[in-house]
């Protein structure tokens, strides 16, 4: 049995981190059955985050890593037909929304004072007072890896040209594909298809959900990527153009 331990649904999509639903994604774009697992605490982790992937009774850590070992285990290749001058851009592309669209989306989620009081009330709003105390705690921590990261080095203005920067990266390279690997999904729509969804649908007060909504290239392809990935959430994940 497979099982994927994740943060579980909020906000109108099938998790919050673009992590965890980007290994949800791959599991569905390759067909594998899984269950899943909610975890609150993910400090008890392999690696302290989520997602974590439990097979053949080991639990990997890293969405990456656990790709790696679905991959092997399942002789899987859902980059058949690509160059290897694709697979570079892919793997370019991959890096850049990990790395520095992630922190910003970060920041903007639970240190901007328009949006943190929507992530204490979701995830520790039941817990009463000892949510607020542990909400602290966890803001704290979101701050300091932000900061030693860089990006809350920034002000937010400039993080908003930053963020105009990706969003038009995201729509050039995407063009008139159906999906980013082409006529077919790839390994890399997971990854693409997770970000993209987690600008749209959740409510925030960000730029990227302003921005990202002006953007019909991308909507018709969060579209087209919920329609075959996450029928049972079309209810709350389809977007109107």
């Amino acid at each position: 049995m497979i099982i994927l331990q994740k943060f579980g649904p909020h906000f109108g999509v099938p998790d919050p981190s673009p992590f965890v639903l980007k290994l949800e994604i791959f599991l569905r774009l390759a067909k594998i059955d899984y269950s899943e697992e909610l975890v609150f605490d993910p400090s008890k982790t392999p690696k302290g985050k989520l997602p974590c992937l439990v097979m053949d009774g080991t639990v990997t850590g890293d969405s990456e890593f656990a790709i790696a070992e679905l991959k092997k285990k399942f002789n899987l290749d859902l980059n058949k037909g690509l160059t290897e001058t694709q697979l570079a851009q892919h793997h370019v592309l991959r890096l850049a929304l990990e790395n520095h669209t992630y922190f910003i989306a970060l920041a903007y989620r639970w240190l901007h004072e328009k949006n943190a009081p929507i992530m204490q009330k979701a995830f520790f709003g039941p817990m009463g007072f000892m949510g607020k105390f542990l909400f602290k705690i966890v803001q704290k921590g979101m701050r300091r890896t932000v900061h030693g990261q860089g990006i809350l080095r920034h002000s937010w203005d400039e993080l908003d040209g930053m963020i105009i920067e990706d969003i038009n990266a995201l729509e050039a390279i995407l063009g008139d594909q159906a999906f980013y690997g082409g006529d077919d999904p790839s390994e890399i729509d997971a990854t693409t298809f997770a970000f993209i969804a987690n600008m749209l649908v959740p409510e925030f007060d960000t730029p990227f959900r302003k921005i990202a909504r002006n953007s019909r290239p991308l909507i018709e392809y969060h579209n087209r990527m919920t329609t075959k990935v996450f029928p049972d959430y079309k209810e709350t994940m389809l977007i109107e153009i």
